[in-house]
């Protein structure tokens, strides 16, 4: 048979067909053809007429038309130019899950995407084609084992959820409500073929939410003698590992096993795990779990502790130096606020933490404005570089300010645009002349 014309009849001549077979039953029509679009005349359109013509109906409800993989110029990767890549050479240097992962991540609907070749060396000595762009897979992973490995190392001993009820704070619920945000979020990417929105989110989910902040929040808490963090800890692997399974199931189905070993029940429901993860049920989003208000506060430390971490860095405090913060809560819950003193102690590198809605800096004290609040880092300012710092921020303030004054004083312009256009200058204009008065107070600070 001509070639394409024995591709028209695969879907169904692969299982007995003509005959009424068991096999042909069960698998046909099927769900999801996955191809490159060079092929959609010559076989995906095909296959849609034979099976019609022969079976009365299409063979399958969705065609999945993936990118196509290019060298660093853009070139089709070939045996003829000598620019191809061999997956298993990348499993050798790399690893499976790395691979996957990086492609999942570069997988756009239809735009191609560019992997730059050169020769890498593998762990046997062989000289092959790779590409260092699979060293965000290979970093990814290995950021996965390492958290792994600590929160494993601090699972002994993990409280049924019921028992802990009325000890979770405010890091926790946060992270459930990122997790359960994520759960969902993943959900409808894969349903809709968007796997790099699914990759992208896993990424951003375990390496910034899970790993930089919320394990650095539970070592605190775990060294103060508390329980809980173990089953939030125990809970929040399980559901990643469930998530990222179908994109790095080798890394994750090892981390399970482990993971059973030292948490065989664990999660709000408090059941035991499945033995294997690759029949673990897929994760269902808690919308209860969501908590808005959660993220938010959370997010006002993280703005707050970002802003102590880059005010150190700026005037040069070194890491092994501790340093003394009173803090203003401005528009934030004090007493709110005083409940994540260890916290902050422990991530922005603090020896004390004071809470004063009235404080003043001095001269030497660096100023941090963050979520309608200010820090004041003491004993650290080169006055003269901060002054002009400051300064230069109040100017690009106030020439920001005219400009949307002058926006707002123009009625043409609120009379024709949008709306939502209008709210949002606004809204832009209250928070730089928020801004624009805690500069204003810093400056005067320093004279």
């Amino acid at each position: 048979l001509d070639t394409w014309f024995s591709s028209a009849l695969w879907p169904f001549s692969t299982m007995g067909w003509p005959e009424e077979t068991d096999l042909l039953a069960s698998y046909y029509p099927t769900d999801v053809l996955c191809t490159a679009r060079e092929i959609i005349t010559l076989w995906v359109s095909r296959m849609v007429m034979f099976g019609q013509y022969f079976r009365g109906e299409v063979p399958f409800s969705d065609v999945y038309i993936h990118a196509m993989i290019q060298d660093g110029q853009g070139r089709k990767m070939s045996k003829s130019l000598g620019n191809g890549i061999d997956p298993l050479d990348i499993i050798a240097s790399h690893g499976a899950d790395a691979m996957r992962f990086t492609l999942a991540l570069m997988t756009t609907e239809t735009q191609d995407v560019r992997v730059p070749v050169e020769k890498i060396s593998l762990p046997d000595g062989r000289e092959v084609l790779g590409s260092q762009k699979f060293d965000l897979g290979r970093n990814f992973c290995t950021k996965l084992w390492n958290a792994s490995r600590f929160a494993l190392m601090n699972l002994e001993g993990v409280p049924a959820w019921g028992d802990i009820a009325g000890s979770l704070d405010l890091s926790d619920a946060w992270i459930l409500s990122r997790l359960n945000r994520t759960v969902r979020d993943v959900t409808v990417a894969l349903e809709g073929f968007r796997f790099h929105e699914a990759a992208g989110g896993l990424y951003r989910y375990m390496w910034s939410d899970f790993c930089d902040w919320y394990l650095e929040a539970a070592k605190v808490r775990l060294n103060a003698g508390q329980v809980a963090p173990k089953a939030v800890i125990a809970h929040a692997l399980d559901v990643l590992l469930r998530l990222l399974h179908p994109i790095a199931p080798y890394i994750t189905e090892h981390i399970w096993a482990q993971l059973n070993a030292v948490a065989p029940v664990r999660g709000p429901h408090d059941t035991p795990a499945e033995g294997m993860l690759i029949r673990a049920q897929w994760p269902t989003a808690e919308s209860a779990r969501i908590d808005e208000g959660a993220q938010q506060r959370f997010s006002a430390l993280q703005e707050l502790i970002g802003g102590i971490r880059e005010a150190r860095s700026r005037h040069n405090v070194p890491v092994a130096r501790k340093v003394a913060l009173t803090i203003a809560p401005g528009e934030q819950d004090a007493a709110a606020l005083a409940q994540s003193v260890a916290l902050i102690e422990s991530l922005a590198g603090a020896e004390s933490v004071r809470i004063d809605p009235d404080a003043q800096g001095a001269a030497t004290d660096a100023t941090v404005l963050a979520a309608g609040m200010r820090a004041f880092v003491h004993g650290v300012v080169d006055r003269e570089a901060e002054l002009s710092k400051l300064t230069k921020r109040q100017e690009t303030l106030a020439r920001g300010i005219r400009g949307v004054e002058g926006k707002l004083a123009n009625p043409k312009f609120v009379a024709n645009a949008p709306p939502e256009v209008v709210a949002g200058e606004t809204e832009r204009l209250a928070g730089m002349r928020t801004e624009l008065d805690a500069v204003e107070k810093a400056l005067s600070q320093l004279d």
